[in-house]
Parts: C-alpha cells; structure tokens; sequence
C-alpha cells in the first residue's frame, strides 16, 4: 500500500501542470476564436448570407474585442493567430459545405452572435442596438 501512494502525488501534480500551464495562452485560445468568427462573417457576408450591416457590426466588434485581449497580454502574436483563424475557417466551411444553405446560414449567424455576444460582455453601452440583425 505504501508504494501506490509513492505514485499517487507525482500522478496528481502531473494533473495539475497542464492546466496551470494552458491558464497563459487561454487568451490567445479565446482571441483566435474570435478572430475565425469574423473571418467566417466576412466570408458569409460576401457570399449574401449575411448583410454589409451584419459585417459593420463584426467589425466594431472584433476591434474591441481585439483590443480587450491584447490589453491584457501584449505578448499575444496576433498575425500568428490571424493566420491559424483563416485555416480554422477555410476547415469550418469546408465542413459546412457538406450541409444545405440553411445549415450554412445558421453557422454564418451564429459567428456573428458570438461576435456581437463578447463586445456586449465588453462593454454593453457600445452594443446597444447591434443585434446580430
């Protein structure tokens, strides 16, 4: 019995490493989702499933978001996760593609509302009025 114990700490502090350890890129994580949620509403508003308004409204609201997440790690490298939202997008249409227009319209809608969700989080005067249409 003893030497199960012997296993047992060094078992529960290797638990307990990965999660301190993802607590600092967990902003990153969270800003590159929100990046591949304008990327998809800028592409679902250029293919008519989404208004220029819709686009607008993403935009405010990346930018604050953007601003947010960088305010509070400068360290973050943006254009990496810029360059990781793109690939993320191109994978959720890729993926989206295999459903009909509505799914598709759905999933364009969603992004925007989570877009729109994170700046009324934010900062809730600035939303005021922008309802993901």
């Amino acid at each position: 019995m003893p030497r199960r114990s012997g296993y047992l700490l060094p078992a529960l502090c290797a638990a307990f490493v990965p999660l301190a350890a993802q607590a600092a890129p967990g902003l990153s994580v969270s800003l590159k989702n929100y990046y591949t949620d304008y990327e998809i509403v800028v592409e679902c508003s250029g293919n008519a499933q989404l208004t220029a308004q819709d686009a607008e409204a993403a935009k405010s609201a990346i930018a604050k978001i953007e601003a947010h997440y960088l305010n509070r790690d400068p360290s973050i490298n943006k254009e990496h996760l810029l360059k990781e939202a793109v690939s993320n997008k191109n994978a959720a249409f890729k993926m989206v593609k295999s459903q009909n227009q509505v799914e598709a319209g759905r999933f364009c809608k969603a992004s925007l509302n989570d877009l729109v969700g994170k700046l009324r989080e934010l900062d809730p005067a600035s939303a005021t009025g922008k309802n993901g249409s």
